[in-house]
């Protein structure tokens, strides 16, 4: 269009002189006409051959003005042409369709059409988001190219003006600082001292370099560089692309050290934690301890990968071994109490839909803070489910519990200063009963026996998280073992007492020499455990939703049951944790899976005999908990989506 109007512009512009030339000679034979009379027609034709010959020569000046701008043109798209062919970079004019329509020489040697096309097309995709695209290319040859593509127009058709710019030596030099990039691991042989302690010092000292050996042969084969921090402790430093042939091969380590220990009889597995995405060695090192943190957290046995703000998670395979000391028992009791004697008052918080055990561990805490004279709350949902309404219920008429359970709009503005928060049966802030109760305070103890995931209360003053303990319950039962001169009711003994039994399902599961002396410890003040029982029934209906979710199972591999069920029930999620538990009665299964929906929020129980890892599997979904027993919640899904999700999930793992 601007082209158009720029020749309408001349061809004006020279009309109008001529019109003006015309005008001053009419004038002149006008006044020449006045002067001699008679010369009318002789004048009149004199004006019209000068008006002739003007357009003529109008005329004539815009055809020799239009061949000077063709020629000049021609010239100019030679020169450019030329110019474009002289570039040591390769480029092409390319049709929206993927039809090369020119190629400078680099590119014509460089570049076959077929790729330059297929470029072309997906370069046409990203053209429509930006009006230049850039894209890194193989071009096939090994080379390495920015492709850049902007929009022109050769002469009535809209074109793609691809360049190539070569960045195969930068390439080759950020992979080579990427591979070569520093990681940091620390690496730990777990429950060290309590093995070692049986042993006399000849089978120490073997058994000792046996490992050091096995540990500093890996990190040799890695290229890596190994220091011993303490007896059980090694920092290594090894270059990122190590990092990722150790993650091909499943931290090999692993299998390696159960392997040797295989053959002295001992319990002895390391773990490790590594990192390499921060900017500083020093972060990294603290990255690399708060990941083998985790590692311990989830029970040892395994290495975990920092990577910006994603963990990925190998080996776990195992229970987390059982710890014989129990010095930190015994410490951990005085700490909490020191921390309630400091306190004005004493809030205790628990996890949503609390459970049996979150609420018996609970009832401990009010224990310990009623003892030292404290004033205490727990915080609960707005509504619980049957079982733990059920416990709450026979806690009331204790004396001093009446007042005890609130929920979080009763408490939300009272003063928190100098008050302590004690968070039991979670470790996980988006699972509290209300998170937003969490920033009040300046102090938090955490208690939980749950694997540790990437998402942990990190500013808590006090953390007493042991991995082989089975319930909340036996945690806080002994730290009242150790807590002098306390005496606790047959109700408080029996509600604690049922928390172990519910996570233990009735002392079958992940059970220790611990758990039955906290039980025997209970025993101890009156327990009644018909009383316990009870707490336990279900309703008509609560029974007949559970044997519907049994019935509606199917099977996979043969050894691994999954149901869904869509109804509605105020106990969903208790009624689907124990149609969990009955579909593992079932001969051949191995593993089983309930999934319901309350709410938006799809919720997933998991159980296993402990062959297969179910906390593994829902990890990878967001879950998380034990080997035997796990959990995860899903928000703004399909009940179909979450079981195809579920479903990818444990054949990812079964694939391992």
């Amino acid at each position: 269009m601007d082209k158009e109007r720029k020749k309408r512009f001349n061809f004006l512009k020279s009309f109008s002189a001529c019109i003006v030339i015309v005008c001053i000679l009419i004038i002149c034979v006008l006044i020449f006409s006045v002067i001699v009379p008679n010369s009318f027609y002789i004048d009149v034709s004199i004006v019209v051959l000068l008006c002739f010959t003007a357009i003529i020569m109008c005329i004539r000046e815009l055809k020799n003005k239009k061949i000077k701008l063709s020629e000049l043109s021609t010239n100019i798209d030679s020169i450019f042409k030329e110019s474009l062919d002289l570039i040591d970079i390769p480029m092409a004019i390319v049709g929206m369709q993927g039809n090369i329509i020119w190629k400078n020489n680099t590119a014509e040697h460089l570049l076959p059409d077929e790729y330059i096309e297929k470029s072309a097309l997906k370069l046409e995709s990203l053209k429509k988001k930006s009006p230049n695209s850039s894209l890194l290319e193989d071009v096939g040859n090994g080379d390495i190219y920015n492709v850049i593509c902007n929009q022109i127009q050769f002469e009535k058709y809209e074109c793609l003006l691809v360049s190539f710019i070569d960045k195969t030596y930068e390439t080759s030099i950020r992979q080579t600082l990427e591979d070569t990039r520093v990681a940091i691991g620390i690496l730990f042989i777990d429950n060290y001292e309590e093995t070692m302690q049986g042993l006399d010092e000849i089978q120490k000292a073997e058994v000792s370099s046996v490992l050091t050996k096995e540990i500093r042969s890996w990190a040799r084969e890695n290229k890596g560089v190994l220091a011993r921090l303490d007896k059980d402790k090694y920092a290594i430093f090894i270059e990122k692309k190590y990092v990722d042939k150790m993650e091909e091969s499943s931290f090999d380590i692993l299998e390696r050290v159960r392997n040797v220990t295989k053959l002295t009889k001992l319990p002895i597995t390391v773990s490790l934690g590594i990192s390499y995405s921060e900017d500083t060695l020093e972060e990294r090192y603290n990255a690399g301890t708060s990941a083998l943190d985790i590692a311990l957290g989830r029970g040892g046995d395994q290495a975990v990968v920092k990577k910006d703000k994603k963990y990925d998670f190998f080996g776990g395979s195992n229970i987390g071994l059982e710890k014989t000391s129990k010095v930190k028992a015994r410490t951990m009791a005085q700490a909490i109490r020191e921390l309630i004697e400091k306190s004005e008052k004493v809030y205790v918080v628990g996890h949503r839909n609390s459970d049996i055990d979150c609420i018996g561990a609970a009832i401990g805490i009010v224990k310990i803070a009623k003892f030292l004279n404290k004033p205490v709350n727990v915080v609960i949902d707005a509504k619980c489910n049957a079982s733990t309404s059920a416990i709450i219920e026979k806690i009331k008429y204790t004396e001093g519990y009446d007042e005890v359970f609130k929920t979080y709009p009763e408490v939300r503005n009272d003063d928190f200063t100098n008050a302590l928060l004690i968070v039991v049966d979670t470790h996980k802030k988006s699972y509290l009963v209300e998170p937003e109760l969490l920033d009040k305070f300046d102090k938090v103890v955490v208690i939980d026996h749950h694997r540790r995931g990437p998402e942990f209360i990190d500013n808590a003053v006090l953390t007493y998280h042991e991995i082989y303990a089975s319930s909340a319950s036996e945690l806080v039962a002994e730290v009242l073992m150790y807590t002098d001169g306390i005496e606790i009711s047959s109700n408080e003994a029996e509600c604690i007492y049922a928390g172990l039994v519910v996570d233990t399902k009735n002392f079958m599961f992940k059970t220790g020499v611990r758990t039955f002396e906290v039980a025997a410890y209970l025993k101890k003040f009156g327990i009644d455990v018909a009383e316990v029982k009870l707490l336990f029934q279900n309703d008509f209906d609560t029974y007949v939703a559970k044997v519907d979710i049994v019935k509606n199972a199917e099977f996979y591999h043969d050894k691994i049951a999954i149901s869904v069920s869509h109804a509605v029930h105020q106990d969903m999620p208790i009624i689907a944790a124990q149609a969990a538990d009955e579909l593992l009665s079932i001969s051949g299964i191995q593993a089983s899976f309930v999934l319901c929906k309350v709410d938006d929020v799809v919720m997933i129980s998991g159980r296993s005999m402990g062959d297969i890892n179910v906390q593994v599997i829902l990890e990878k979904i967001g879950g998380g908990g034990h080997l035997t027993f796990a959990g995860a919640q899903i928000a703004g899904i399909s009940l179909d989506k979450a079981k195809a999700k579920l479903i990818d999930s444990i054949e990812a793992y079964l694939a391992q």
